[in-house]
């Protein structure tokens, strides 16, 4: 029996390296199979909690924004609601109540011959209201709407009603 030794041509004395060990046979096709089988058992489970993670963290995402935006936008209506329930203005009842009358002839009676709130005149026949307290003169819609909102007169800023002697309505 003789062992062959092949020559690679080096004449360094060096013993030349052994062949590479022969490959397992891995062209059986059961093992294909069963291979590809056996990594899409386990892929398809890591992909599908992969994506519902995805999906939950998408979820909570725009639930929570949407909780956000629901909270904000309740606050606003609020803090506008507390605004104007809790405002400086005189409530309409009371607007109501506060002495009014047709403008005549202009004279010096009234102080000016123009409502401060519009600038504009005033005319014969128009609804005049003069305040109480401090006597200044206005067309009836403009100071009606400028007490609703501030309950002191536009022109010297004295409180229109003493509240501590009218009765809240």
């Amino acid at each position: 029996m003789s062992i062959h030794i092949p020559y690679d041509g080096s004449n360094s004395g060096e013993p030349s390296p052994s062949p590479p060990p022969p490959k397992a046979n891995t062209n059986n096709l059961p093992t294909k199979i069963l291979s590809n089988f056996l990594i899409g058992l386990i892929m398809i489970p890591v992909a599908v909690t992969a994506f519902l993670f995805i999906l939950t963290s998408l979820g909570f995402t725009f639930f929570f924004a949407f909780y956000w935006f629901l909270q904000r936008n309740y606050r606003h209506r609020l803090r506008r609601h507390r605004r104007h329930q809790y405002s400086d203005g005189l409530s309409p009842r009371c607007v109501k109540r506060l002495p009014q009358f047709k403008f005549c002839e202009p004279n010096t009676e009234y102080g000016s011959d123009d409502c401060v709130v519009c600038i504009d005149g005033f005319r014969q026949g128009q609804w005049c209201r003069k305040l109480p307290r401090c006597g200044h003169v206005f067309h009836r819609k403009c100071v009606d709407l400028w007490l609703i909102k501030v309950s002191t007169c536009p022109i010297c800023r004295d409180r229109v009603y003493r509240f501590d002697s009218v009765k809240k309505i």
